[in-house]
């Protein structure tokens, strides 16, 4: 018979599990607030170590060739005023081009076996955006090497999550997703510190703000609304190499 102390029975709700080390991948500054900041806010609150890895500068935000490095110099301070807003911990890459190498495959392994994540939040392998799909499925065989294998210098490192997420953007609606099953997180106390955080922090993404954010609450809202809340985000499981033992909720 198991020990009892192992044993929570589970009648009406199910009870909330709190990961102790969060590691989410960003394709640019800013992509960690929009699809999985009250999730982030949440669990930060909950009292779980939060790492974002971002992978690129954002250097393609820019109207004129001209305006690039103000543009780059401008985003890494506001991935800065991120680390301090939410007191956690940011690893930026600074890639300007996200191919699927070894070089980058080599380093998100390596990553992830030092961080010890219980959970993994990452864009959606079919994402329309080519950075958020690269970065997806480089996070993807990292997994694989870190979870399964001893490859780029791993003897002995083996790690394997208890969950991995993809997350929601609005370059991948899950609407349109094969994927039905998803799991959403209540963020109904924290939307509006994500909201404020996003309007704070990346101001040098002024022009396209109303129309992102415009998307986050509306989608916010159908999630919300389908767990009987105000507000929530929603993720797919990922379980081909990690078997899901953590439901985020």
């Amino acid at each position: 018979m198991m020990d009892d102390k192992k044993l929570i029975f589970v009648d009406k709700e199910v009870p909330l599990l709190v990961p102790k080390r969060i590691l989410i991948f960003a394709p640019h500054p800013d992509d960690e607030i929009l699809s999985a900041g009250g999730t982030i806010l949440k669990y930060r609150n909950l009292g779980s170590d939060i790492t974002i890895v971002i992978a690129t500068r954002g250097s393609g935000g820019y109207k004129n060739i001209k305006a690039k490095e103000k543009i780059i110099e401008e985003r890494m301070r506001e991935v800065n005023h991120l680390s301090n807003q939410l007191d956690c911990k940011i690893i930026s890459l600074k890639y300007d081009k996200l191919p699927i190498d070894r070089k980058r495959i080599s380093k998100i392994t390596n990553l992830i076996r030092d961080e010890k994540p219980q959970v993994i939040l990452s864009p959606h392998f079919d994402d329309t955006h080519r950075i958020h799909r690269n970065l997806s499925l480089i996070v993807k065989e990292s997994i694989y090497h870190a979870a399964s294998g001893e490859a780029y210098g791993g003897e002995g490192k083996i790690f394997r999550p208890f969950a991995v997420y993809l997350y929601e953007s609005p370059s991948y609606k899950f609407q349109y997703s094969e994927q039905k099953v998803f799991t959403i997180v209540d963020i109904e106390d924290y939307w509006e510190k994500k909201k404020e955080l996003f309007l704070e922090i990346y101001k040098s993404q002024t022009r396209v703000l109303t129309q992102i954010l415009g998307w986050a609450e509306h989608i916010a809202k159908i999630r919300g609304y389908e767990i009987n809340s105000k507000y929530g985000e929603a993720f797919i499981p990922d379980t081909t190499y990690c078997p899901l033992k953590l439901v985020l909720k």
